[in-house]
């Protein structure tokens, strides 16, 4: 395949998805492009408030807007034109009058998914009069544009590294570009965003109490050199129902099946490798720090991570069990 096969591939891809799930996907793509040109795409964490910014380009005061119907319908013209005034005049107010985001704003790029379908036509040039207006009224000048996945085929073309477009297939999950039996990006993402929802969910009620079964001991905590977080642990572990209800839901995918045992074999691996020259609370957050690096984390991921990686604990997984201390010492 050549570097045009891979950018369909993409492309139509991110045509099938809609929601959250697609600025999910172009954020794949950006950070990957972004960074092939020794950039830094940031995407703030959209289930805390995003401030009007679905991705940046701070040192170039280029700032992304996502818009991703779930259907669409006959007034998505007018929807999005009331998106675009929404989102660029929150976005101007953040930065000139809140002094956020770097306080520049250069370029504005408006991404809708339109799907298979074309932009609708903007014949009385309403994006035009609205930044022209805006523009006067903070006494600024900025580019800006209004696109859809057709941009994306157009900043993948600049790339001429293949393996480029690899990392953004892989890291997309596209099934037909490869190998279904890999760990990547998208797999630990999905598992540790899904975490993350089941803690937020779990936060909105008091007392919920935990259906959870624990495997280790306490004293397994102190044996491993980890008595200083043990709080943290102990914590934690009463509340892992969240991990498991993750678990059962990732799990159901048919095209991915069995997503949890190599997610969780990936982090064994890394925590083998690491356990050879670490121990204790140092080696617990390196081997935290070590697989957030493969989520390419941009949000933060680690309260999350924190979760998945105690539940692997707890099952035995990785540090030394209890028993294994006992035998030893016998």
């Amino acid at each position: 395949m050549d570097k045009y096969d891979y950018i369909e591939n993409i492309v139509i891809f991110l045509r099938g998805v809609t929601g959250i799930n697609f600025q999910i996907q172009i954020k794949n793509v950006l950070y990957d492009y972004y960074k092939s040109i020794g950039k830094q795409y940031e995407m703030p964490d959209f289930y805390g408030g995003d401030d009007k910014n679905d991705g940046c380009i701070i040192s170039d005061g280029i700032f992304y807007q996502i818009y991703s119907p779930t259907r669409l319908t006959s007034s998505l013209k007018k929807n999005i034109q009331d998106k675009f005034t929404e989102d660029l005049n929150g976005l101007l107010e953040i930065i000139y009058k809140e002094k956020k985001w770097g306080g520049k704003l250069k370029e504005f790029i408006f991404l809708i998914n339109t799907q298979d379908n074309n932009l609708p036509h903007d014949s009385e040039r309403f994006f035009d009069k609205k930044v022209i207006e805006l523009k006067r009224q903070y006494g600024i000048n900025f580019n800006y544009r209004v696109v859809n996945t057709d941009y994306i085929r157009e900043i993948l073309q600049k790339i001429d590294n293949i393996d480029i477009l690899k990392s953004i297939s892989a890291s997309m999950r596209i099934k037909s570009l490869i190998d279904v039996n890999a760990v990547n990006e998208k797999i630990i993402i999905d598992l540790i965003i899904s975490i993350s929802g089941n803690l937020a969910d779990r936060s909105m009620i008091d007392n919920l109490s935990s259906s959870y079964d624990r495997v280790s001991p306490s004293k397994k905590i102190d044996i491993n050199g980890l008595t200083e977080i043990k709080k943290e642990i102990e914590t934690i572990i009463a509340k892992l129902d969240v991990v498991e209800k993750s678990i059962n839901i990732i799990n159901q995918n048919i095209i991915f099946e069995n997503k949890f045992e190599r997610v969780k074999n990936f982090i064994i691996d890394k925590y083998n490798k690491l356990s050879e020259t670490m121990s204790g609370v140092s080696l617990y957050e390196a081997l935290i720090d070590d697989v957030l690096l493969h989520t390419q984390e941009v949000w933060n991921l680690k309260t999350p991570m924190k979760f998945l990686i105690i539940y692997i604990f707890d099952k035995c997984d990785i540090f030394e069990k209890v028993d294994n201390i006992n035998d030893s010492t016998q």
